[in-house]
């Protein structure tokens, strides 16, 4: 191959990684989505605990965002990401352990404070603060893989 044609080449490659890299960003309604779900869990939890009587009604609620937040939103959420980028990827291959022992910790600490020191909506402040820790990860996973694709390909 001659100079010229190998340098066009690789010039080439460097736009379709550079589009890639652009396409698999996620959008900010992806974004504010994974975090209003994360939130979800969160509030859910916080109408069932420390309620001082049963109420189905409640019960009905919660139950829906636990299981709106846990299992339809993440599901529909991507499902819409890559019909809207056209890139399938994992996105969550990396960069999801700190999240995780955060958003444990917060579930954890939030729990004791609204079950067993009587601390109404904890659960629900919570929920606020997983909302920007998710919102958060998400933008630095976006970073992640932007960052990925361009040097790797």
């Amino acid at each position: 191959m001659a100079p010229d044609s190998a340098r066009a080449v690789l010039q080439n490659l460097g736009v379709a990684r550079e589009r890639i890299a652009v396409r698999i960003t996620a959008p900010w309604w992806y974004r504010v989505g994974a975090a209003l779900s994360t939130a979800c869990l969160y509030v859910g939890m916080g109408l069932l605990v420390g309620r001082p009587a049963p109420d189905s009604g409640v019960e009905a609620v919660a139950s829906s965002l636990i299981v709106l937040g846990a299992c339809v939103a993440p599901v529909v959420l991507l499902w819409v990401l890559h019909r809207s980028t056209g890139v399938v990827i994992d996105r969550y291959a990396h960069g999801m352990a700190g999240w995780c022992v955060v958003m444990v910790s917060l579930l954890v600490v939030a729990f004791v404070f609204q079950a067993f020191l009587h601390v109404p909506f904890a659960l629900a402040a919570a929920g606020v603060i997983a909302f920007v820790v998710t919102y958060d990860r998400e933008c630095r996973l976006d970073s992640l893989l932007r960052q990925r694709v361009r040097a790797h390909g």
